[in-house]
């Protein structure tokens, strides 16, 4: 399992930006290899988000990333938010009934 931790600093409409990620997710779900993902905004700067990710392999989200249309969208939120993608590999995870 590879997390895929994005942030993004938005510099044009938040509503706009949800809109075109909300595109990119479906393209983004529909690869091989995808396993989930969660957008969150932040409250002390509501022009921030942070997209965390899970794939099955890094190769699979690198094919992905490498697919006809991936491009395409990352061109459109490029022109809404400043991007700053790294890939992650779980160290600990605990959930609340392990606490």
């Amino acid at each position: 399992m590879v997390t895929l931790i994005n942030r993004f600093t938005v510099h044009g409409d938040t509503d706009e930006f949800e809109r075109v990620f909300a595109t990119s997710s479906v393209f983004m779900c529909s690869q091989p290899g995808f396993a989930s993902h969660r957008l969150v905004r932040s409250l002390r700067n509501p022009k921030v988000y942070v997209n965390v990710a899970e794939w099955q392999s890094v190769a699979q989200h690198q094919a992905a990333v490498a697919r006809p249309g991936f491009a395409d969208h990352m061109k459109e939120l490029a022109a809404l938010a400043a991007v700053d993608p790294d890939l992650y590999t779980p160290v600990l995870e605990r959930a609340a009934a392990d606490a």
